[in-house]
């Protein structure tokens, strides 16, 4: 029987960059990007070649801004990836889309392709705070674009917000959740804003421009956030991430429970046989690569024992079923309770963690502890 991989393909374009975004990803000419599309259906056959005993079980198309590339070119590039890979006939295949680009034209293009899992950018219901941001579309364009996916006959649709956004109020977040509700979303992923060094957003922040809501109101957002789609049946299954049952993004779950995955494009990271590594960041270096036939890999490093398990403990901790103690066992020849038995028993006793049906999780007040937990139990 086959071991499953899952694929990750990078699209490192966008129509404008965002300001608070540091991801690899340009604002190109439509011939650099079809260069582009060209060099990864290369990537994908060579690749292929390596990965016969694998099936494809989850796809995720992501950037950068897919949704912006030219019409035509998401199936050229999910036809290669089907005549070079075992795909599982049910396999999630995702892709990310902005508001503004997801025309019909397109929906019913990747509809054909094989699509079935749309992750669509919001970040905010709130045309101040959009602009604020240095996004393009508006609260309309996405109502719209939503509508669309509907229509062309899309279910499983995922939907971006931000917490903590410059000007935000608490207010913002209430409204913003009740509107998804409304519209039937399953699938919400809400991100604290992360302000990096470099771009245009810390420039601003720096020069006074805006002003960041106070800790203690981005954790009352977020706080807000899991106890309201919690009361409308949409879980929290991972730090970030809430799903109506069986909603739940098969793709993302691969990175948190040490499953294999596989990165074509531009900067992806893959993750096969304990070992990781990363696509080259230079564009230029990325097309002569696939061109001369070599795979563009770079900071190749297989894991330890120790770093394995140390991963498996942080990652899995962030989502809701948390650490599969049985499998950790069989991977590790390592009895977690018993190694940290004090330990647990203290995180117990604090009502930070619990241990239930061969599980190791965070309690609703561990996950607002959970790094101090991570270095608790990996030390």
């Amino acid at each position: 029987m086959k071991k499953n991989l899952g694929l990750y393909i990078h699209i490192p374009f966008c129509e404008k960059k965002c300001d608070y975004c540091n991801f690899v990803s340009f604002c190109k000419k439509e011939s650099d990007k079809l260069e582009y599309i060209n060099a990864l259906l290369s990537e994908i056959s060579l690749q292929g070649k390596l990965y016969l005993d694998r099936k494809v079980d989850t796809i995720f198309i992501g950037g950068g801004t897919p949704s912006c590339l030219p019409d035509g070119e998401i199936q050229k590039l999910l036809n290669c990836v089907y005549q070079n890979f075992d795909v599982d006939k049910d396999a999630e295949i995702t892709i990310e889309a902005n508001p503004n680009s997801l025309s019909f034209p397109k929906l019913t293009e990747y509809k054909s392709a094989g699509i079935n899992r749309l992750s669509i950018g919001l970040q905010t219901y709130n045309n101040k705070l959009l602009k604020t941001i240095g996004r393009l579309h508006s609260k309309k364009d996405f109502d719209f674009a939503l509508k669309n996916a509907k229509y062309a006959g899309f279910q499983n649709i995922s939907v971006d917000l931000i917490l903590g956004l410059p000007g935000q109020k608490f207010f913002d977040v209430k409204r913003e959740l009740s509107h998804l509700v409304k519209l039937g979303v399953k699938h919400i992923s809400a991100y604290g804003l992360i302000v990096e060094d470099g771009t245009k957003l810390k420039q601003r922040l720096d020069s006074g421009d805006f002003k960041l809501p106070s800790e203690e109101k981005s954790i009352k957002m977020y706080d807000y956030t899991v106890k309201y789609l919690k009361k409308h049946g949409i879980m929290r299954y991972e730090v970030s991430n809430f799903a109506k049952a069986g909603y739940e993004s098969k793709h993302n779950l691969k990175y948190w429970s040490d499953k294999e995955y596989l990165g074509l494009g531009l900067v992806s990271s893959s993750y096969v046989d304990g070992a990781r590594w990363k696509n080259t960041d230079n564009f230029a270096n990325y097309i002569e690569s696939v061109q001369s036939g070599l795979i563009p890999t770079e900071e190749h490093e297989k894991l330890s024992i120790q770093e394995r398990m140390e991963e498996r403990i942080m990652l899995s901790l962030r989502t809701a079923h948390g650490i599969d103690l049985k499998r950790y066992s069989q991977d590790f020849k390592s009895d977690l309770l018993q190694s940290k038995q004090e330990t647990i028993l203290s995180l117990q006793q604090n009502g930070l963690i619990e241990v239930k049906n061969e599980h190791l999780f965070c309690t609703d007040k561990g996950f607002k502890f959970l790094n101090q937990i991570i270095l608790k139990l990996v030390d």
